[in-house]
């Protein structure tokens, strides 16, 4: 495995690239914004870490067309854009590529592969962190586990990403639980982004207050319902206490909604609370809270140009 494209140059993107330049013989990141990709070609990439802001050059092209093809696709956009993300760098997948996702909520798996092929598609979960300051800059927000599986089963092609991205120095695993794996992540998501993006606090603050306490446990509940009914076995055994624990663990971080919302960009609610609506609407499963949860933060966006100071 030598050649890897990273598609999207937003915070998880730049710390992966940033993360992984050293272990493969060529990265590059793919943007679909021109201007952007030169600004970052020009500047380099750089990641503020506790002990100072480090630099590194890299490769980056709004034109994945003439790439040609990777070993490794690293899918970094937002959820709301994999498909058409995949749809313009589908050249970059050969008939021996590994496409890997490591996105927030529902439906980007489904989205790659209506055009890459079962076997070939990897997903997960991760729980570093990375707040963007402006592109092609980030300041690194935590470490945490990465968990690595294969959508049509098995471990063997997840392992082999895994020992790269080691090198690299992240904590990985693999799992043949990858569904299990993504919704007990998309639980998590639940619980606290859409409400650190309406609230514009950090994670560990919707502990501190009794109305955002019981909203909490109103949504997880409601997600729990629509887990229970679809057969998934989550990861842990107590959904609100796990969520509990995450916000607290990241505390001081800025929740990847919120940051969204504080740059008046499209957050990812569709594919968080929002498919906890769906799922609930096709099994029959009420989720008011969720669905309040969701117009809110999708009535925010629509607002922006509107909103006071």
């Amino acid at each position: 495995m030598k050649r890897v494209a990273i598609i999207g140059p937003g915070a998880m993107g730049i710390l992966f690239a940033y993360l992984l330049n050293s272990v493969f013989e060529e990265i590059f990141l793919v943007d679909y914004v021109p201007g952007r990709a030169e600004l970052i070609r020009k500047r380099g990439i750089r990641v503020e870490f506790k002990d100072g802001v480090r630099e590194q050059a890299v490769k980056i092209s709004a034109e994945p067309d003439k790439l040609g093809e990777m070993d490794l696709v690293l899918v970094c956009v937002k959820a709301y854009a994999t498909g058409s993300a995949m749809e313009r760098a589908i050249r970059l997948v050969g008939k021996d590529s590994m496409v890997l996702s490591l996105q927030n909520g529902l439906g980007n798996l489904e989205a790659i592969e209506r055009l890459v092929p079962r076997e070939l598609v990897l997903g997960g979960t991760t729980a570093m962190g990375a707040n963007l300051i402006e592109p092609g800059y980030v300041r690194f927000a935590g470490e945490g586990e990465t968990v690595i599986g294969e959508l049509g089963g098995g471990i063997e092609k997840a392992e082999l990403v895994s020992e790269k991205f080691k090198q690299g120095g992240l904590l990985v695993k693999t799992t043949d639980r990858l569904m299990d794996t993504i919704w007990s992540k998309l639980v998590i998501n639940v619980g606290i982004n859409a409400l650190t993006a309406l609230l514009r606090v950090r994670n560990g603050r919707l502990l501190n207050y009794e109305g955002s306490k019981i909203l909490m446990a109103g949504l997880v509940s409601e997600a729990m319902e629509v887990v229970r009914a679809k057969g998934v076995e989550l990861l842990y055994s107590d959904a609100l206490r796990r969520v509990e624990e995450v916000a607290m663990r990241t505390g001081e971080n800025i929740s990847s909604m919120l940051q969204d919302v504080r740059a008046r960009r499209r957050t990812e609610i569709d594919a968080i609370n929002g498919a906890i609506v769906r799922e609930g609407e096709r099994l029959g499963i009420k989720t008011p809270l969720n669905r309040a949860l969701t117009l809110l933060v999708q009535a925010i966006e629509a607002s922006y140009s509107e909103q006071l100071n």
